[in-house]
């Protein structure tokens, strides 16, 4: 028997509507029961697990294993703060998660949770629609609006014209990041800029967003977008718990098995 961690939230009260009902299942096959692990002022939410967990139980329960771990964290999430735990943490048992997190990170870990209180994360992706960007990027620059007019009269000047397309688009999406990042921040607590690997790609960001501000955000976005078009396409993922804001990814790795 081994135990499986979701996160560390602070101690409920006695009257909190985090009970075990609301927890529900977790991972395994058969979902094990959820529950708390107290110490002082923090609690964390684990199950019992005896057998194989994600990928080395195969692809179908991996999948299985990821969804119930992502359901309970949303749950406890809709009620009260929570430090996230990544897929696939096995301890060898609630003492270790006591000893080597609770305790060892115990200051940590409520400054954190302090720090998130009443926040959640949400995953930004901003994309350029290649077509429109491209109809775009020639109308704003005359010089490239009248080569495109005239024809490119061989291959080498058809490679030249994707050129310096490709140049006005990768200026023009300097200038749309900033603009985009410079309306919602003022939203957020929080912004950590991700890589955009294709050239298309104009932000990718996780946003740390107060959850009296969704309101608003939703709102703000909704402007941005109507405004982007019809070359950029927004979307947004959440609310999520705040994996990309907690400072300490628990728990530590000398006592953690990985099933993922």
């Amino acid at each position: 028997m081994s135990t499986y961690l979701y996160g560390v939230i602070r101690r409920p009260g006695a009257n909190s509507k985090l009970t075990a009902k609301t927890l529900g299942n977790g991972v395994g096959d058969p979902p094990a029961r959820a529950r708390m692990i107290e110490h002082r002022d923090l609690s964390a939410i684990v199950s019992t697990v005896d057998g194989p967990i994600g990928t080395q139980a195969g692809a179908k329960a991996l999948r299985r294993d990821m969804a119930a771990h992502s359901a309970l964290q949303s749950r406890v999430l809709a009620i009260r703060t929570i430090l996230p735990a990544r897929f696939g943490m096995v301890m060898p048992s609630d003492r270790v998660v006591i000893d080597g997190l609770l305790e060892l990170h115990y200051e940590q870990l409520l400054e954190d949770l302090e720090r998130l209180k009443g926040k959640v994360e949400l995953s930004l992706k901003a994309v350029y629609l290649e077509q429109a960007v491209i109809q775009q990027a020639v109308q704003d620059n005359p010089r490239l609006a009248q080569a495109v007019a005239q024809g490119s009269r061989n291959y080498n000047d058809r490679i030249d014209l994707g050129r310096q397309v490709a140049q006005a688009i990768r200026a023009r999406r300097d200038q749309d990041a900033q603009w985009l990042i410079d309306r919602i921040a003022p939203l957020a607590s929080d912004i950590l800029m991700r890589e955009t690997p294709s050239e298309l790609d104009v932000v990718r960001a996780s946003l740390l967003v107060p959850t009296r501000q969704m309101h608003a955000f939703d709102q703000e976005l909704e402007e941005i977008q109507e405004k982007a078009r019809p070359a950029i396409q927004l979307s947004c993922v959440g609310p999520l718990p705040a994996y990309s804001f907690v400072n300490i990814h628990v728990p530590l790795e000398e006592h953690a098995q990985w099933a993922s």
